[in-house]
């Protein structure tokens, strides 16, 4: 019996994944990349001072509590050579607002990619990942953004010579906190030379990021340290 009663559930675990791109709210792609340092040391990006993004962090645009599936991708060229990445922060852009990371289950995946900057699928995001792609942490809803956040996780080990890399978040059940100014926003680079971004909004769960997530067990607890007018 509860042989069956687990065949049973995972099957409908299984099921959750064929309507990951149903109950679409919205899916783009775009130029903008939130500045991002690896390990501390190798920063990706440069803010532009008049622009900053509130999402996935600071704020839901779907306008209901909803999931969001958040992908960047950065040029191979910005990495000497192979490494192995362990920690991504990410940096407040302005101050004065709420810079809680809003409600929501988050984790973090991470692969090398053949899609180019400025280059993402912006429809279907699953077709960007890479074969190595694979979960490397996750972070708190709650956590203050200001004036860093910093996600902690499994090293992976990154080839630029193989492809770009991507970084893709997952928000499940994301707080409807609409991008209104009171929220605070993260530093982003809109040049679209070093990296971009897509994202997706649904009422789905994105697959198949939770299921992996949770049959592998909440891993790489964020440590972390620690606004946008374009979405």
């Amino acid at each position: 019996m509860k042989t069956m009663l687990k065949v049973i559930t995972l099957c409908a675990l299984l099921a959750l994944t064929t309507f990951a791109h149903a109950g679409v709210i919205l899916s783009t792609a775009d130029a903008n990349l939130l500045v991002t340092t690896f390990d501390g040391s190798l920063t990706v990006g440069t803010a532009t001072p008049s622009a900053g993004n509130c999402i996935p962090f600071n704020c839901n645009v779907a306008g209901q509590i909803a999931n969001v599936d958040y992908q960047q991708v950065y040029t191979s060229n910005a990495f000497a050579g192979p490494t192995s990445i362990s920690s991504l922060t990410f940096y407040n852009w302005l101050l004065g607002g709420n810079s809680l990371v809003i409600g929501g289950t988050y984790s973090v995946y991470l692969s090398t990619t053949s899609a180019a900057v400025d280059g993402l699928n912006g429809t279907n995001l699953a077709l960007n990942r890479g074969p190595d792609w694979t979960v490397f942490g996750s972070f708190l809803a709650g956590t203050d953004t200001n004036p860093s956040i910093t996600i902690n996780g499994i090293p992976f080990s990154y080839n630029p010579g193989n492809g770009n890399l991507l970084v893709e978040i997952f928000g499940l059940g994301q707080a409807n906190v609409a991008n209104n100014g009171v929220n605070s926003y993260m530093a982003v680079d809109t040049s679209g030379t070093v990296g971009s971004r897509a994202l997706s909004y649904s009422t789905a769960v994105p697959e198949p990021g939770t299921l992996m997530l949770l049959g592998s067990g909440i891993i790489g607890l964020a440590g972390m340290a620690r606004r946008k007018f374009n979405l």
